[in-house]
């Protein structure tokens, strides 16, 4: 039997950021001329996208391609198509996750902020796979508070994407009940003398 798909899931706010991601420190990255503009990695666009932009798609895949690179049993990120899953879970959610998420990652992949946290002028997305691992080490383990959340919630909203996709599913093992009626599953009645089956007290 090969296990159902019932799409990916919603996130709620608290559910995503509850970590705190955003500063007013990061806000003030949108005047960085020439690094703010440095032109990040270009992917062709799937159909259907409903929150990510060009920039924000490419970013979050290139995320993606690092957290679950070719190995054997597994879908790889493209072969899941997690940022098109990613962009869904947050279709589904708050407006207010979907628009945090789209500036983290414009961030994430902004040359002036890399120069600023890292030293690095080059946007994440078109590093050296070596490089993104660095770049993703140093959010994981920033004595920043907003960094190291802003790293878990792509973290997460990564894995909840992936794992929505029917070959990542199977390669789990895990087979999802077809839904909640089984025809020939025993009918339980209650007690013969209609008491309460409770673990102690009784009924009224």
């Amino acid at each position: 039997m090969s296990p159902s798909h019932v799409g990916p899931p919603s996130l709620s706010r608290r559910g995503l950021l509850k970590r705190g991601v955003f500063g007013g420190a990061l806000l003030a990255l949108g005047g960085g001329g020439a690094l703010f503009l440095r032109e990040g990695l270009s992917l062709p666009l799937p159909e259907g996208l409903q929150v990510f932009g060009p920039r924000e798609y490419a970013t979050f895949q290139a995320i993606a391609r690092r957290a679950f690179p070719p190995r054997e049993g597994w879908p790889d990120a493209d072969t899941a198509r997690v940022a098109l899953l990613a962009d869904q879970v947050l279709a589904r959610g708050d407006p207010l996750v979907a628009q945090e998420v789209r500036t983290v990652l414009g961030i994430f992949d902004n040359a002036l902020a890399g120069l600023l946290f890292s030293g690095r002028v080059t946007p994440f997305s078109r590093l050296s796979p070596e490089a993104q691992d660095a770049a993703l080490e140093d959010w994981r383990t920033s004595r920043l508070v907003f960094r190291r959340g802003a790293f878990h919630a792509l973290r997460s909203l990564a894995h909840a994407a992936y794992y929505s996709h029917p070959a990542a599913i199977a390669a789990t093992g895990y087979v999802a009940p077809q839904g909640f009626h089984v025809a020939d599953a025993p009918v339980w009645r209650g007690p013969a003398d209609g008491s309460f089956a409770g673990t102690g007290g009784s009924t009224p």
